[in-house]
């Protein structure tokens, strides 16, 4: 009897053993679990991380709270962008619209960024934001050059590479990003006007009068947005 208790017990051992490592094998990776780390190419003073002033660090909270390691290529000057790119391995880029490609870029699902919803208004007849390739992140005006009397808006988006490897780290960068207080302090490390106008008032850095100076200089309609 002892013996036969015991071949059941194994047999039933192995049985388990067995609907385990078919469980095993069949679970699928999460789709929106996070990646290990973010690439990321922009202009000087777009990725601050508190190293050139402790006041200026939206890189470390959210590297705490997410896991994504960042690591990010900073250029000097707008013309180098397009030669930099040419490695294609980055995840995001941040620049101006005009210098860069649309076909290195794939569509942003808007629908998983939540904040997407508090973007300021005036900005959505902007053809690359129709085309889903851009999210707006910063935008400031220029002052005209004689003999020109009008003010010219330049503004900055962020553009998710069509190989990007680590899109759901992406994804949680783009959310960070519009959220009011990452949104004020690129604004007032920039000397420019955020995209999400929650970020205009609550925020030390930035104070609750830069956005209304910095847009007083002529009035922005929408058929000046770019």
């Amino acid at each position: 009897m002892l013996v036969v208790f015991l071949a059941c017990a194994v047999l039933i051992s192995c049985q388990k053993d067995k609907q385990n490592r078919t469980v095993d094998l069949n679970v699928k990776e999460d789709p929106l679990a996070m990646e290990s780390e973010l690439n990321i190419l922009a202009l000087e003073g777009r990725i601050e991380s508190g190293k050139d002033s402790a006041a200026f660090d939206w890189v470390t909270p959210f590297e705490e709270a997410t896991g994504c390691k960042l690591k990010s290529t900073l250029l000097d000057s707008n013309d180098l962008f397009a030669s930099t790119l040419a490695g294609n391995r980055f995840d995001l880029v941040i620049a101006a619209d005009s210098f860069l490609s649309s076909d290195d870029f794939q569509k942003i699902d808007f629908s998983r960024i939540r904040s997407f919803k508090n973007l300021d208004t005036r900005f959505s007849t902007r053809s690359a934001l129709k085309k889903q390739l851009a999210l707006p992140l910063h935008w400031k005006l220029l002052k005209p050059v004689p003999p020109s009397t009008e003010f010219i808006i330049e503004m900055e988006s962020t553009h998710l590479l069509a190989n990007a490897k680590n899109p759901n780290c992406a994804y949680a960068w783009m959310e960070w990003t519009l959220s009011p207080k990452v949104q004020a302090d690129i604004a007032a490390a920039l000397d420019t006007i955020p995209v999400v106008p929650a970020a205009c008032a609550g925020n030390e850095l930035l104070g609750d009068e830069a956005c209304k100076q910095r847009a007083s200089e002529t009035p922005v309609e929408v058929s000046a947005m770019p």
